[in-house]
């Protein structure tokens, strides 16, 4: 199976903004609903946890192609066993969690706790997908593990790889000075 790429880029770091902020945001809504009682916070907790699981599905996907492609028996893939298993439970939950609310967005009885403990598999889940990236060189040019794995190419890539150097070359090539 190829590793999920899009426009020569890793795919899997692009997607998990989504539910790394959304998971760990349902909590804090569900936690500011549980201290106001103010049922916006509770919808609001709702929607960011179907969006953080919506988009924790899509980054699933692609990691799932990159994690494929690691050598079984390495360091780097037990790293990456416990980032997925950590990543689908916190998945499992949140998906538990909404189900606990299909009746309505408030959360009720232990979904507090869910989203609690959601929000803390997804932020550890965090550090072990930091550590294959910055420990283990995971996706990294020149030391990646699965770097001569083929690419999964998507329809427009050159197109989409051409506008983004388009872009960068209307950016300024020096920063802000201190002095």
């Amino acid at each position: 199976m190829p590793k999920s790429t899009i426009a020569g880029h890793p795919l899997h770091p692009m997607l998990i903004v989504a539910p790394a902020a959304l998971i760990p945001f349902g909590f804090i809504l569900d936690a500011m609903h549980r201290a106001t009682d103010n049922d916006d916070y509770a919808n609001a907790a709702f929607y960011s946890l179907t969006g953080g699981l919506i988009g924790g599905l899509a980054a699933g996907v692609a990691g799932a192609m990159d994690y494929l492609e690691i050598e079984n028996e390495t360091e780097v893939k037990q790293t990456a066993n416990v980032h997925a298993m950590l990543n689908g439970g916190a998945l499992a939950v949140t998906a538990a969690n909404l189900a606990l609310r299909r009746s309505g967005y408030k959360h009720t009885g232990g979904s507090l706790a869910l989203s609690a403990i959601a929000a803390i598999g997804v932020v550890v889940s965090g550090w072990f997908g930091g550590r294959m990236v910055y420990e283990q060189g995971m996706r990294v040019k020149g030391v990646s593990p699965v770097e001569h794995a083929p690419e999964a190419r998507m329809p427009g890539d050159e197109r989409v790889v051409q506008a983004l150097h388009d872009v960068e070359r209307y950016a300024p090539s020096s920063g802000p000075m201190l002095h």
